[in-house]
């Protein structure tokens, strides 16, 4: 089954269960319906009523009721204002006002609509020219099937009956256009796939990644919680998770100040003066916290690094001789996000541990200093086990007119990362019109264990704000220029990645970054003494690799308590190595090593050797 296909079917679905639902809910009203990855969503208005899981199956039962009479799917149009009157009549409030946009504007293009509706699918389709500047709709199409009919623009399976597997999965509350002052309604979701096959090989992924959500094992293995007194995305890093943290940051300043990077520290706090020299103030205010002094003078918490690193090159650079200057902090800024969008440690108001660079550079040194940028993400990612991901090099498109400053200058800065990226030797596809509003960039993508494609990392360069902030440098014949500036994040912020590698390692973080490395297991308590002398060679055990003066972390579990349920407890909490002591252990001078590969005999003399190659 082609991709067409497979969307028609998705979206017949969608209109499927709609018309489940209204069989059930006779007062139903409906928003849009739209094909989503893997499946679809329906938003729904049922006044005090809730949708539960409990529900689904009484839902799927009839949506099978209205798949095995097989209706077909029968395309009509109305006028605009017959269209109007059928949703008025219908009930359907939301189709009414989904209909008086496309009335006002002309168009389903979501680019054409206010900015709520953006990246929605408008259930409505337009016969005759309706194109970007056509103000005037001809006519409306419908699809029915049965006794149910829908405002869509299709495509649609050509019958119920054909329409694959599915399978309803979650419902969740949704602001209707995504804006918080509308009604919430209740959005079912669903998969589907072309085949029950499909289907089940999708669920037995889901069933894995919800092992591995990040999510349930950031509070299990006791690395972050949430707290309600404390309020929605402000994770509280447990000592645990602490440690993790503490590990990341100390072995990123190792690796950059190995490569001349000169760390810095700034404030969490900064004057409005500042966001508005570098623009933020008017274009980024909305998701920027800000505040009020006595005196009535404006602060902001910084949403980034960047303004606060330019004035510390304003202050260090004044020639080319100067150049390239790599600034490095891990730089703790917030963000104002909306609730629905919050995330365990993916996606936070704060705070946000960034792993922040800016790289000033002239034009001349960018495609070399690009190339140290991309040795150290590969460096960095080979330490951290990470393997499958690839660049997406985004760019302008010139046609669209969406980028600021000279496009010379533009296309120059794309073809350096262009060629350092080839001389590397990265896996890399480019794509036109995803570059940032003040310059090109490179993300790091990888693939969930859904197949779902993600970025772990970005580097971008910024063309306009040293502009905007009047930036300079006196180059080599005396004139005054603008340098180009490299915004690199190799891990992004700290606890995103925390959560990332948590999902991929599925808890069981690298022996270096374990916060807790070793238990040792007693069967006993015959062998005291002997674990006495195990802990006295663990606590001279210092770790050189990755990180170096990385101090052992062990602990002891002596409880009176079988070893099954010591081994079980260490396991549940990922405890990469398990040192089991006993009698015999005792009297060979060993120790048996429990790890994900196995269990072996050690010896103690030997104990810190076997822990350095780990």
């Amino acid at each position: 089954m082609n991709e067409d296909q497979l969307y028609a079917m998705r979206h017949s679905l969608a209109h499927i269960m709609a018309q489940a639902v209204q069989h059930l809910w006779p007062e139903a009203k409906f928003g849009v319906g739209p094909v989503v990855e893997n499946g679809f969503y329906y938003d729904i208005d049922l006044g005090e009523t809730k949708i539960s899981e409990a529900d689904f199956k009484k839902i799927e039962k009839e949506m099978r009721t209205i798949i095995n009479k097989d209706y077909t799917f029968e395309r009509s149009e109305k006028g605009i204002d017959e269209a109007l009157e059928w949703a008025r009549d219908a009930k359907q409030p939301y189709k009414v006002e989904l209909l008086n946009d496309l009335k006002r504007e002309g168009t389903t293009l979501a680019s054409e609509l206010d900015a709520a509706m953006m990246g929605m699918e408008l259930p409505a389709g337009i016969s005759g020219a309706a194109h970007d500047s056509v103000k005037s709709v001809v006519d409306v199409s419908f699809y029915t099937d049965g006794d149910f009919t829908d405002l869509c623009r299709g495509p649609h399976a050509e019958s119920t009956g054909k329409v694959g597997a599915f399978k309803l999965t979650r419902v969740a509350g949704a602001y209707w256009r995504g804006n918080e002052k509308n009604p919430q309604m209740q959005r079912l979701y669903g998969l589907a796939f072309a085949t029950q096959e499909e289907l089940d090989n999708y669920l037995e992924l889901l069933e894995e990644a919800k092992k591995r959500d990040h999510r349930v094992l950031g509070p299990q293995l006791d690395i972050y919680m949430i707290s309600d007194a404390v309020g929605a995305g402000l994770p509280l890093m447990m000592p645990r998770g602490e440690t993790v943290k503490d590990l990341l940051i100390r072995y990123m300043r190792q690796e950059e100040e190995k490569r001349d990077y000169k760390y810095v520290e700034t404030p969490v706090l900064a004057h409005e003066n500042l966001y508005e020299r570098s623009g933020h103030a008017s274009y980024y205010s909305d998701d920027m916290y800000k505040l009020k002094d006595d005196e009535d003078q404006v602060f902001y918490l910084k949403p980034m690094n960047c303004p606060h690193h330019h004035m510390i090159y304003e202050k260090l650079v004044e020639s080319y001789r100067d150049l390239p200057l790599a600034l490095a902090e891990t730089g703790r800024i917030y963000r104002k996000e909306l609730s629905g969008t919050l995330s365990g440690l993916i996606r936070v108001r704060g705070p946000i541990s960034q792993n922040d660079s800016h790289i000033y550079v002239t034009p001349d040194q960018l495609k070399d200093e690009f190339i140290r940028v991309l040795e150290l993400f590969k460096e960095v990612y080979d330490t951290m086990g990470v393997t499958d991901y690839w660049y997406r090099l985004s760019l302008p498109d010139f046609k669209k007119d969406k980028y600021g400053g000279d496009k010379t200058v533009w296309e120059q800065a794309g073809e350096s990362i262009r060629q350092a990226m080839r001389e590397f030797g990265a896996e890399f596809v480019e794509a036109e019109g995803e570059a940032a509003f003040y310059g090109p960039k490179i993300d790091v993508q990888t693939r969930n264990v859904l197949g779902k494609e993600d970025s772990i990392a970005t580097s971008q360069i910024d063309i306009l704000v040293p502009h905007r902030m009047d930036l300079n440098y006196v180059d080599a014949h005396g004139d005054k220029q603008k340098p180009l500036i490299i915004h690199r994040a190799i891990l992004g912020s700290y606890e995103r990645f925390m959560g990332f590698l948590l999902e991929k390692t599925a808890g069981w973080l690298p022996f270096w970054l374990a916060p807790e490395q070793i238990r040792i297991l007693t069967i006993n308590d015959t062998v005291m003494d002997y674990v006495d002398e195990i802990n006295t060679v663990l606590s001279g055990v210092v770790l050189m690799k990755p990180l170096k003066y990385n101090e052992v972390r062990f602990t002891t579990d002596v409880r009176n308590e079988s070893l099954g349920k010591k081994i079980r407890e260490a396991t549940a909490m990922k405890i990469p190595v398990q040192l089991i002591v006993g009698p015999k252990d005792k009297e060979s001078r060993e120790v048996s090593v429990r790890t994900q590969s196995g269990e072996e005999k050690v010896a103690l003399d030997k104990l810190a050797d076997y822990l350095q190659a780990l």
